[in-house]
């Protein structure tokens, strides 16, 4: 669930979706880039021991040298950050006034790939299919970024057949897409974006999407769709054999 501000406190707004950037009360305020590493990684890894987090930052620096750089830091994000990071002896976490972006995408994907008895699918945020911390090249940010990604996918595909399912295919159309952009060789964004051109009425551009996904398998994975997507395309085209023509 999205982070609450504490009662009494200003809230800090703290973007990783995108760019880097914080907002104290609605300003945003620069921050040193080493300050802005150490406050992601509490945020997207954290709570976690002072040790791992300079192992995190820094994993080519000796561990004397790993723990200088992260007093630095945490010196740096205490005086511009204003408590964005609470230190409990060894343990770093997220301030209780900071609301992060992440946990609003989060509930969002947790709403529509759990709740899927509700009858309307609500409006995804507009941070869903950007990528964490754009530009940032960190090692750890892997996983994070990985997690993100696929959750999103997942949960535009719900949203997706869900719509499909009331008979919507048009407003169907920008989940399936940008599900297909998040993982470009999913079969099953792939598969769902073919089914919404047909209920559209529109084989043509169902054909052409099937032909640049097994392009790009080709290319870039050496493999073919699976037979799934190959009964989807035959069921468009019962006579004749478009699978084989370019």
């Amino acid at each position: 669930m999205p982070t609450r501000p504490t009662p009494g406190a200003h809230p800090v707004e703290l973007r990783v979706i995108g760019a880097f950037q914080t907002r104290f009360d609605g300003h945003v305020r620069t921050l040193p880039h080493s300050a802005e590493r150490l406050i992601a990684v509490v945020a997207l890894i954290g709570p976690l021991a002072r040790s791992y987090a300079g192992r995190l930052l820094w994993p080519d620096a000796p561990a004397a040298r790993a723990r200088a750089n992260l007093r630095a830091a945490l010196a740096r994000s205490g005086v511009a950050g204003a408590g964005i990071v609470h230190i409990s002896g060894e343990v770093l976490s997220l301030g209780d006034q900071v609301v992060l972006d992440v946990d609003t995408a989060r509930a969002w994907i947790d709403e529509t790939i759990y709740d899927a008895g509700q009858a309307v699918v609500s409006p995804p945020p507009s941070t869903v299919g950007r990528p964490l911390l754009a530009g940032w090249d960190d090692e750890w940010l892997d996983g994070p970024r990985e997690r993100l990604q696929m959750l999103q996918a997942q949960a535009l595909e719900t949203a997706a057949e869900r719509l499909l399912a009331a008979n919507q295919p048009a407003e169907a159309m920008p989940y399936a897409m940008t599900a297909v952009e998040l993982q470009p060789w999913s079969e099953s964004a792939n598969r769902l974006l073919i089914e919404i051109h047909a209920r559209r009425g529109d084989p043509s551009n169902a054909l052409r999407r099937y032909r640049r996904f097994c392009r790009a398998l080709e290319l870039e994975l050496g493999v073919q769709p699976g037979p799934d997507m190959i009964a989807a395309i035959r069921q468009l085209y019962p006579f004749g054999n478009p699978l084989t023509e370019k």
